[in-house]
């Protein structure tokens, strides 16, 4: 087939999914709440000689409705991988990108949108999120044979949302680690109570 056809072809997808512009984005919109959570723990470690207590006030910042989301697109055509990368307020940026079923007509796993730790950083930050996606098909291992099918741009806002305090609660445990790591009895303490929503 002559080069015409197929540049006339990728033009042809790109026009088809700019008109389906307002379908691509997260499964949960284009609107994010911060909110701050807060709580009480009130922890009894237990060893083998005594039984000693432990307060922890615990705080964090979640994302509403959801730190992690799937990137919904177009449906039916040969899409394999699709590549986030949102531009903040303060000129910083990240790329992520994630595996696409065409099938469905979204990414195969979910994109961390919020949570940070050592291990992982969030796409979103507080403000505007200009959010640019990359559509494309092929992808080799080595990141190079591919083509681009559709391209864009969204606008994701981050809002500041109401505070929450969650009701106090008592653990008791076994594990000394329990009773030195505040980090994670408040993260299981968040979860138990679905982050105090």
């Amino acid at each position: 087939m002559t080069k015409f056809f197929w540049t006339f072809l990728f033009a042809l997808m790109a026009f088809e999914g700019n008109c389906n512009a307002d379908q691509i984005g997260f499964e949960m919109g284009k609107e994010f709440f911060a909110a701050p959570v807060q709580g009480t723990v009130l922890m009894t470690c237990v060893n083998a000689t005594d039984n000693f207590f432990v307060t922890y006030n615990c705080r964090d910042v979640v994302l509403d409705p959801k730190s992690a989301d799937f990137f919904v697109g177009p449906v039916g055509q040969n899409i394999s991988e699709v590549v986030l990368t949102a531009l903040h307020e303060d000129g910083s940026f990240r790329t992520k990108s994630s595996s696409y079923d065409s099938t469905t007509g979204r990414s195969s796993t979910v994109f961390n949108l919020w949570v940070s730790t050592i291990f992982q950083k969030p796409l979103l930050m507080r403000g505007l999120n200009r959010v640019r996606y990359s559509f494309v098909s092929g992808v080799s291992a080595n990141g190079n044979d591919y083509q681009e099918l559709i391209r864009g741009e969204i606008s994701v806002h981050v809002s500041s949302g109401s505070a929450r305090t969650c009701p106090k609660t008592r653990y008791s445990s076994t594990d000394s680690n329990d009773c030195t790591s505040q980090y994670s009895i408040c993260q299981r303490y968040f979860e138990n109570f679905n982050y105090c929503r």
